[in-house]
């Protein structure tokens, strides 16, 4: 019986490790982008709170856009607005946006260092402290560790 048993429990615990698994899922590593991203958005909303402004949502049509261009700055080696209108656009279809900003960035390795760059810009900042509602962020990853960030907003 005491060998069934510890037999039951070997076969268990192979299975799990056999399907809990796949080969593609030791090679991504996106905890950093997350982490990242979900400071950024608590970064922005504290920074709009302080300045008595509603907290921004987050958007999944937003993120998506956000992290296409991020890996779109990545294929281009630069940091770029290209292609800003096809994005608005695409918020104007999806989710009946009025209004739309981006604001992007690379190589700073901290949610906190990419905000205090934005902030002390006037023209990122006016899109943090915009009139908006939805938010979309990624910051991804290069080849070499570099991230590249963009925001996208939108009302």
């Amino acid at each position: 019986m005491k060998i069934i048993f510890h037999r039951s429990i070997l076969v268990l615990i192979l299975s799990l490790i056999m399907f809990s698994c796949s080969e593609d899922d030791s090679n991504i590593d996106t905890t950093n982008e997350i982490t990242v991203v979900d400071e950024i958005l608590n970064l922005v909303n504290e920074h709009r709170q302080s300045q008595s402004l509603s907290i921004l949502a987050k958007s999944a049509t937003a993120e998506e856009l956000a992290i296409d261009h991020s890996k779109y700055m990545i294929s281009q080696g630069r940091i770029s607005h290209d292609n800003r209108d096809a994005k608005f656009q695409t918020l104007q279809e999806k989710e009946n946006a009025r209004s739309f900003g981006e604001n992007v960035a690379s190589g700073q390795n901290s949610a906190q260092s990419v905000m205090t760059g934005w902030l002390n810009s006037s023209g990122h900042r006016a899109n943090i402290e915009g009139n908006y509602t939805h938010i979309g962020i990624a910051a991804v990853k290069d080849e070499n560790g570099r991230f590249y960030y963009t925001q996208i907003f939108y009302r």
